[in-house]
């Protein structure tokens, strides 16, 4: 017990008060460590969506595209280094993909049911290892050959 004259605190009231101040900050900084990991999670798909879509653009060139159905390459691959992920995130991730061009499954002329060969289904699938984790991001898109002779389409049935 303290005299009435004294002055400062006992060891009990500074350890209630830290008590009661670490049970309000311990929350914070865990809801702050946390935070930091969730953007640190969405940097890196985001980079292996921007690698994705950098890749799609590429492949959808006329210049490449119709000369190469159907197509499944993996990268990084010294024959197409057009098709490369940026350097730092192969290093630090273990990054590396697949591009993939067919025929777009599925698909018909609409009131035929032949197979719809005039459009083309192209895939890139980003694989990379995030915290001994494997990770994986897909993109696809079509892409229509409007300029064949023989073009068959739901409008020329």
């Amino acid at each position: 017990m303290r005299e009435p004259n004294e002055r400062g605190f006992t060891i009990i009231e500074v350890l209630l008060a830290m008590l009661i101040i670490g049970a309000g900050v311990v929350p914070v900084l865990s809801l702050f460590l946390t935070g930091s990991r969730t953007v640190e999670k969405g940097g890196v798909l985001l980079s292996a969506t921007i690698a994705a879509q950098n890749i799609l653009d590429r492949a959808k060139s006329d210049a490449f595209l119709w000369g190469n159905i159907p197509l499944t390459l993996d990268f990084p691959d010294p024959d197409h280094p057009q098709f490369a992920l940026p350097a730092f995130f192969t290093q630090k991730y273990k990054a590396s993909g697949t591009l993939i061009i067919e025929e777009a499954p599925g698909h018909t002329v609409i009131g035929t049911g032949d197979k719809e060969t005039n459009l083309i289904q192209i895939s890139v699938i980003i694989r990379w290892v995030e915290n001994n984790f494997p990770r994986q991001t897909r993109l696809v898109t079509y892409r229509a050959n409007t300029n064949s002779y023989d073009l068959k389409t739901s409008a020329k049935f």
